[in-house]
């Protein structure tokens, strides 16, 4: 692959088998590509990745992740359950892997990563920022949650109630939308993907879209059919 930095930069994909609502949702299709291959591809297209690994408990996304030339991981029983955490699964994978410096987590329940998104956050972990995370910009009025059932009242977060701006002039929030993350290693030791000197990619928010149930598979369908195909 061309565009290598002098620093290494790993890519990693978590991708167990065990999702409920939609199984084997890692390989579910999107533009008639599964979700893996799109998160593959784009990995490649950018092109700075010294390695890129997909890290599984899943034999079927395993010989997925292989005829799409990348490496696979076989994580353990333990960091492949419902309630694992990404960042226990990432340490294993460290733990395999002493020399990664710089780790991309990918998401590849993301369908619209694109290798720009990749360039953007690799330039700004390469100008010195410490973690650089994918995000979109919301601009809603937020309230904080408050139980009602015994008379509590709830308070503005990100308003005055007595000036609300017009949604245009608003500069709004950055919402992270997992698509991915650069972080550096010793970040990652501290059991953090975000810290020190913290830089964010906006993404449209009409791409930052995440599969997680059946609608959402469905949206991503339609998005793909309709305005990245048009």
């Amino acid at each position: 692959m061309n565009g290598k930095t002098d620093e290494k930069l790993t890519g990693l994909i978590l991708a167990r088998g065990g999702s409920k609502e939609i199984p084997l949702k890692n390989l579910a299709l999107v533009g008639g590509k599964p979700l893996l291959v799109r998160a593959i591809t784009a990995m490649k297209d950018f092109g700075r990745f010294e390695s890129i690994w997909v890290s599984t408990d899943n034999s079927e996304i395993e010989r997925c992740a292989i005829q799409e030339g990348v490496q696979v991981y076989r994580r353990s029983e333990a960091n492949a359950k419902d309630c694992s955490k990404s960042i226990d699964a990432v340490h294993e994978f460290l733990n395999y892997k002493q020399d990664v410096r710089i780790l991309c987590l990918v998401q590849c329940t993301s369908p619209f990563l694109q290798s720009r998104f990749l360039n953007q956050g690799c330039d700004l972990i390469l100008r010195g920022y410490d973690s650089v995370f994918s995000g979109s910009r919301d601009k809603k009025f937020r309230w904080k949650v408050c139980n009602m059932d015994e008379g509590k009242s709830t308070e503005p977060i990100n308003l005055a109630a007595n000036n609300r701006l017009r949604r245009q002039d608003r500069e709004g929030e950055i919402v992270e939308n997992g698509m991915f993350y650069f972080t550096r290693r010793k970040l990652l030791e501290e059991g953090v993907f975000q810290g020190g000197r913290i830089g964010y990619v906006e993404i449209p928010a009409e791409l930052s879209l995440e599969v997680d149930t059946k609608l959402d598979l469905i949206i991503a369908q339609q998005i793909h059919q309709h305005f990245i195909t048009s």
